[in-house]
């Protein structure tokens, strides 16, 4: 018996009622188990990041421990130089965790091992000599950066030498008898030259003629700690690319640039033992003097540092957190952290 035209028409419509709503109660469905997912996926993430960024915390914290255990073991031996053989050394390049979804790594680096920026700072005043040496370093990172020669024509080292000088120094006049501010009025936002030691590497940015490619070529050689009383450079811990920026000489004969060879005879000794540049009385010393056949080295080298920069970066399964602190060990019963970064 056939169904009349009308029942047909109803039941088509109801079907497709019925499979709309189907289809919308599936993308729904979907919808919230995509939405699941997704709220599992942030929270796993958020999870890992805190785990991480607390074995990261642990890792400062082990590097500060190493530090005191390095003051400790030389008490017995006072006047000993810091170097690349000291327990706070030995930690880079291993892992410390031993979770295998887990990895730990602590670089502990001695502010000595770098040019400091604020040692050229005394009395509120940028010397002659000072002002050289900044010329010289910047000049030695600009022929070795990254990119075409023609490329870094762009900077004058004795002009971005004046310009951070007058940015350090507590005048408001430049060399050539300008106020330092009037170049800075015009940027935007306008602001002022500091007028004291630098706060961070990146401040840098801020000084006339420093731009990101010139202040990421000069992080590896420089430090501004400590930010007042720094100066000189440890060659027991220095890399040697900070090395080459060194100059030898005498009162005599006048200073000139340090050579490949004697960077690598400076490392190669330093492997064997410990170098000495005149301040301790450690046996087993090796002088600079004796090294470099009587002459001397400039800026002048340092032996001992009481401020350290301590690197933990942890891995927790694919989230990683790196924390980077600069401590101070002068008092050995109260640790100074100088700064605290999280990436």
């Amino acid at each position: 018996m056939r169904r009349p035209r009308g029942e047909r028409r109803e039941r088509g419509i109801v079907l497709v009622v019925v499979l709309f709503f189907v289809l919308l109660l599936t993308s729904a469905i979907a919808t919230f188990l995509r939405r699941a997912a997704l709220d599992a996926g942030i929270a796993t993430h958020r999870d890992r990041a805190r785990s991480a960024e607390a074995l990261a915390r642990g890792g400062v914290r082990i590097g500060e421990t190493l530090l005191l255990e390095d003051l400790r073991l030389k008490s017995a031996e006072p006047g000993a130089p810091d170097s690349l053989h000291d327990v706070w050394a030995r930690v880079r390049g291993v892992d410390l965790e031993p979770d295998p979804d887990a990895e730990l790594y602590v670089d502990i680096q001695d502010a000595g091992a770098a040019f400091n920026l604020n040692g050229v700072l005394v009395k509120g005043q940028v010397s002659e000599d000072a002002r050289s040496q900044l010329e010289d370093l910047l000049a030695g990172v600009i022929a070795v950066m990254p990119g075409k020669p023609d490329e870094h024509s762009r900077y004058e080292a004795d002009v971005l030498a004046a310009n951070l000088a007058d940015w350090l120094d507590e005048d408001d006049i430049t060399a050539t008898g300008e106020p330092e501010d009037e170049r800075y009025a015009k940027r935007t936002p306008p602001y002022r030259s500091a007028n004291r030691p630098l706060l961070s590497v990146d401040e840098l940015r801020l000084v006339d003629g420093f731009d990101g490619p010139l202040v990421d070529a000069l992080r590896p050689f420089v430090t501004v700690f400590p930010l007042v009383g720094g100066g000189g450079i440890n060659v027991n811990t220095a890399p040697p690319w900070v090395l080459a920026q060194l100059q030898r000489g005498t009162d005599v004969s006048g200073l000139h640039p340090i050579e490949a060879d004697d960077v690598e005879r400076l490392v190669k000794a330093r492997e064997e033992g410990l170098l000495c540049a005149g301040e301790s009385p450690a046996p087993n010393c090796q002088s600079l003097s004796e090294l470099l056949d009587g002459e001397q080295l400039t800026p002048k080298p340092t032996e001992r540092s009481n401020v350290f920069r301590v690197r933990a970066s942890a891995r927790v399964f694919d989230v990683e957190r790196t924390i980077e602190a600069v401590v101070d060990r002068s008092d050995p019963a109260a640790l100074e952290r100088l700064s605290w970064t999280v990436r």
